[in-house]
């Protein structure tokens, strides 16, 4: 439509050299779409790979897991276990569990749904039951023990 108005407003010449140039665009955003779709394929298939590499290697560190279900169930029931010696609730017995996954006080409080004030006052009272002086002793106690001894 465009071209036939073009036609009829210009000379026969002049419409004759644009229709070329038209033909050229055509061509060039022929070959332009041609690339695109090669540039998508390749990355496409360059994030598959890396997906299937990611893939792989997660399978083989979970293979690589120095600790078996059973040594974690161990692990836990040990855990359990002084957490009774320590006479802990059964609220800070789960906020002790949240406190050894590596969470803090406000994601503590915010999967409670409590204030930040009560998991406080709760992570004070684990760590005086415990006997240790905060987060990171608190954590080293049940840590250190599974770490090799260091050489001196």
């Amino acid at each position: 439509m465009i071209f036939e108005a073009i036609e009829f407003f210009t000379e026969p010449e002049l419409s004759r050299i644009i229709a070329v140039y038209v033909d050229y665009y055509e061509v060039l955003i022929g070959f332009l779409t041609f690339g695109g779709l090669y540039y998508v394929y390749k990355q496409s298939t360059a994030v598959s790979l890396e997906i299937s590499e990611s893939k792989e290697l997660i399978k083989s560190l979970n293979r690589k897991n120095s600790l078996s279900a059973s040594s974690r169930e161990e692990f836990w029931k040990g855990i359990k276990n002084q957490f009774s010696i320590w006479k802990y609730t059964q609220t800070e017995e789960e906020i002790a569990i949240y406190i050894l996954r590596g969470l803090s006080n406000q994601q503590i409080a915010g999967i409670r749904d409590t204030s930040l004030r009560t998991v406080e006052a709760q992570t004070y009272s684990i760590y005086q039951k415990s006997g240790t002086r905060g987060k990171l002793d608190f954590i080293a106690y049940f840590i250190l023990p599974l770490l090799p001894e260091e050489d001196e």
